[in-house]
């Protein structure tokens, strides 16, 4: 249903949009809550080596989750499903405060994440049924302040929670969270539930897409618990997760409802948008781990501590965020936005990696462009990508950018702590040296400027983007 046909009022926008923030919210801090808290999971359950797969698992289910979510919004409403992933994830914390082991930790994660991880996709859909391309980039803007907000304070709420109650406390925190995005939902987005249509949906190219990511995750997770990048079984992993990969691909240009429809691809502004937006989440994330390690491994500072020294890079990113919101009102290259925000964010990674003891006092002056540019990438692209196509394509245009930001995310994580923890011999983050394991800090902030600085000069050829919904002239072609 479009905009145009519903002509809701300002109001009615307004009230969808205060409706869909708290489902926003609980997405990212169910995403970011996890980190500061990953060391103390670890010694408490035995197994430090794992600890990647606690957030890497959670990626990867929403990474597959959400273009599956958005098919299924499509042909059932937005407010149903919304419903399904908010269930999902509330089973799934459940099983995470309730763990008794690393594995079984992963699983419940993994749970979550087929809940939570396609929250925001879900939200940016429904809103893109109402709202016009004039005023996407100033919602769009919202969104992302409180989504930044939420994946940022996240640590903070974290930290406090982990350090002065039980790291249990951080997956119980999201119940009420859980709930409360629920009874907002149901009041207000069945308003603009869409119509049922036929359809269907294509499971062996999602079985095919979860397969082939996990395969690689093995891959880069047996390199941070000691195998050499050259091993034959990183190797052996890394090929079979390729070609998986590759069979998906193929599966997807046959398939008559493909899970992420691989036509959008020979869209200039729309293959760029997701270059840059997998680029900024491979940073986003990764850092959101890289951090608090640092801060805790090598700094050797409490989890408390960690909260407080993430306060900048907290109040920084939604900044960053609102005030790109407000520049797209008024500047049509939303490319050129995304291209500061990026350089910003890389020259500050840089001073990360330079510091002579990365993350023991992690300085005010790195962490405040760092929160700025990240924020500023988050609102212009998922713009720009819908305003490239046409408006019966907006909600698969989100959808498939959304899944290029989780796989950002995964690869991210994934490759950022498995140079730390190939540092650590093994794996035990307690047993390493602390200058080899201070060098790979620098390693991978160093890394993630360098993937900063690509996001930064893709971001320059997503062209001129009309704000009412399509692509300039030449912009879009194929």
């Amino acid at each position: 249903m479009s905009a145009a046909a519903c002509a809701p009022s300002p109001k009615a926008v307004k009230r969808l949009v205060r409706a869909l923030l708290p489902a926003i919210f609980l997405g990212a801090i169910d995403g970011q809550i996890v980190p500061v808290a990953l060391l103390t999971i670890g010694r408490a359950l035995d197994d430090v080596s794992l600890i990647a797969w606690v957030m890497a698992g959670y990626l990867v289910a929403g990474t597959v989750a959400t273009p599956i979510y958005g098919k299924l919004s499509d042909l059932h409403g937005r407010r149903r499903i919304l419903l399904v992933a908010l269930g999902v994830s509330t089973v799934g914390s459940v099983a995470c405060a309730l763990s008794t082991s690393m594995p079984v930790l992963i699983g419940a994660r993994v749970l979550q994440g087929l809940g939570s991880g396609a929250l925001f996709a879900l939200c940016q859909a429904a809103a893109a049924d109402v709202i016009s391309g004039p005023d996407r980039g100033r919602y769009q803007g919202y969104f992302s302040a409180v989504f930044a907000t939420a994946a940022l304070a996240a640590p903070l709420l974290g930290g406090y929670l982990t350090a002065h109650l039980s790291w249990r406390s951080v997956f119980w925190i999201n119940l009420p969270l859980a709930a409360f995005a629920a009874w907002r939902v149901t009041a207000v987005v069945a308003r603009a539930a869409p119509a049922p249509r036929e359809s269907s949906i294509d499971w062996s190219g999602a079985a095919l897409l979860a397969a082939g990511l996990g395969v690689v995750l093995v891959a880069l997770t047996r390199v941070g618990q000691g195998a050499g990048w050259l091993s034959g079984s990183t190797l052996g992993f890394g090929a079979l997760g390729l070609a998986l990969l590759l069979a998906w691909a193929w599966r997807e240009s046959d398939a008559p409802e493909p899970i992420v429809p691989l036509s959008l691809f020979r869209n200039r502004i729309v293959l760029a948008c997701c270059m840059v937006t997998a680029l900024n989440f491979f940073v986003l994330i990764g850092c959101t781990v890289l951090l608090p390690l640092s801060m805790q491994a090598v700094g050797g500072a409490r989890a408390d501590e960690v909260a407080l020294r993430l306060v900048a890079l907290t109040l920084a990113t939604p900044a960053g965020a609102f005030t790109a919101g407000r520049l797209m009102l008024r500047v049509p290259r939303m490319g050129a936005i995304s291209a500061a925000g990026c350089a910003l964010a890389s020259l500050a990674l840089a001073a990360l990696s330079w510091a002579s003891v990365p993350g023991a006092a992690v300085p005010l002056p790195a962490m405040v462009p760092l929160g700025f540019g990240l924020g500023m990438t988050l609102p212009a692209l998922i713009v720009a990508a819908q305003g490239a196509v046409g408006p019966a394509m907006v909600g698969v245009v989100t959808a498939l950018v959304s899944f290029f930001r989780s796989f950002g995310g995964v690869i991210g994580i994934a490759v950022l702590t498995s140079l730390v923890m190939a540092a650590a011999d093994g794996g035990s983050l307690a047993d390493a040296r602390p200058e080899a394991l201070a060098h790979a800090f620098r390693v991978a902030f160093g890394l993630a400027a360098g993937v900063s600085a690509i996001a930064a000069l893709v971001a320059l050829r997503i062209r001129r983007v009309s704000r009412a919904g399509s692509a300039a002239s030449g912009g879009a072609r194929s």
